[in-house]
């Protein structure tokens, strides 16, 4: 990230957050009514600059962990040039005797995140798994009329609700 944890915090703070609906100016809050640690993906994405971080982290200033105030209200952020799409990988064996390596360094050059795990086919719950389609849900839900370049994540591939 080429911004400073205040230059990122007034960036993701330019835009409403899509997932606690917090309007522009403020840092999101949780369900329980406090200030969050970090913001949500789904409005740190819409900041190009920090599109591919993993996480963008509340600022101490704006009191994480404590009960959450309402920012001043800031000037609309300006509309966000097109973005490269951003990737996650996923790589699974199902044996101890089978190596993950070559799938991973095979997705690490295009992907930003790679999830990973070897567990047996006959195991229906991949937490792994479970985990990649959770961010891709929360990047989708914060873009949702942007098409991927790829067929497999365009907008008709998502289902509409995302795993439990």
């Amino acid at each position: 990230m080429d911004l400073t944890p205040d230059q990122a915090a007034n960036a993701v703070e330019r835009n409403d957050c899509p997932k606690c609906e917090v309007p522009a100016g403020s840092a999101c809050r949780t369900r329980s009514g406090k200030c969050a640690t970090k913001y949500h993906t789904a409005r740190f994405i819409l900041v190009p600059a920090l599109r591919e971080e993993l996480d963008v982290l509340v600022p101490e200033d704006r009191g994480p962990g404590r009960t959450w105030k309402q920012g001043p209200p800031v000037e609309a952020a300006p509309a966000a040039a097109a973005a490269k799409p951003i990737r996650i990988g996923y790589a699974r064996c199902s044996t101890a005797s089978q190596e993950l390596a070559s799938q991973r360094a095979a997705l690490e050059p295009v992907c930003k995140r790679i999830f990973s795990e070897k567990i047996s086919t006959r195991i229906k719950t991949r937490p792994e798994l479970e985990k990649a389609l959770k961010l891709a849900y929360d990047i989708k839900e914060a873009a949702p009329t942007r098409r991927s370049s790829s067929p497999s994540t365009s907008s008709s591939a998502w289902p509409a609700t995302p795993p439990s």
